[in-house]
């Protein structure tokens, strides 16, 4: 946008760009484990011949990313599979917070580069709210910015972490001091994977739903409050689907 030209023969001008931010939500019950039906509608069709590349953590790798590996590749496609360590935190559960860092951030971005990559490429990230941060930083970063699929495999993720387009790693002066807004190209919430979680984990994520209840919907309170029991999958997916 040009301005005048002042007295002092000092030109001044500005540019400017907005960029609409947008997210695809699916929410299905069985998706990971019938993904060879549908992986080709939720990977872009632009990334289909273009490496693929999954992060996920230690324990989130058996139980749900490597079915999803298996549902990828069964469908011809060029991907590989990065995993995260997760640790026990104090109360002994497990957590992959620690690994969320500079460190671990750019160990990936190392593996992916040097693996090959190309502007097409897709990073997928399947797990919780660190795996799907640690990737949206890493996504927005390649190429300045790749595809982006999340899987979230976490009550917490699937209510919260994974929808929005804030992505971030932790720095040793502070929590999520480094990082971008990003949006994911799809996300795909299957809240059947919610019951390979703990019931204390899940209740975490009942928590922060019950947050958003307070402040937004009476209807989706009154759900939280009488609508089951975290240990059953039905109430799971009508609470990650009123959220």
């Amino acid at each position: 946008i040009p301005q005048d030209i002042d007295q002092n023969s000092k030109f001044e001008a500005r540019f400017e760009r907005t960029k609409l931010m947008r997210s695809d939500v699916l929410v299905e019950n069985g998706a990971v484990k019938n993904l060879a039906a549908r992986a080709l509608d939720i990977i872009p069709a632009k990334c289909h011949r273009s490496p693929l590349y999954i992060v996920t953590d230690s324990v989130t790798d058996p139980l749900v990313a490597q079915d999803v590996y298996d549902g990828l590749l069964s469908c011809g496609l060029n991907v590989k599979k990065f995993v995260i360590t997760s640790e026990t935190d104090e109360s002994g559960e497990t957590s992959t917070e620690e690994t969320k860092t500079l460190q671990t951030f750019s160990k990936l971005a190392d593996q992916v580069l040097q693996s090959g990559v190309d502007k097409r490429s897709c990073i997928i990230s399947v797990g919780g709210g660190v795996v799907n941060n640690i990737c949206g930083y890493l996504a927005g970063s390649i190429y300045r910015g790749i595809s982006l699929i999340h899987f979230s495999t976490t009550f917490m993720g699937q209510v919260d972490a994974a929808i929005d387009f804030k992505q971030a790693v932790n720095h040793c002066c502070g929590k999520n001091l480094l990082g971008c807004y990003y949006p994911a190209t799809k996300i795909v919430l299957d809240p059947s994977v919610l019951l390979t979680q703990s019931t204390r984990h899940r209740l975490n994520g009942l928590a922060e739903s019950l947050k958003h209840a307070m402040v937004h919907s009476t209807d989706l309170l009154d759900f939280i409050v009488n609508g089951g029991s975290v240990a059953d999958a039905e109430y799971l997916d009508g609470v990650v689907r009123r959220t």
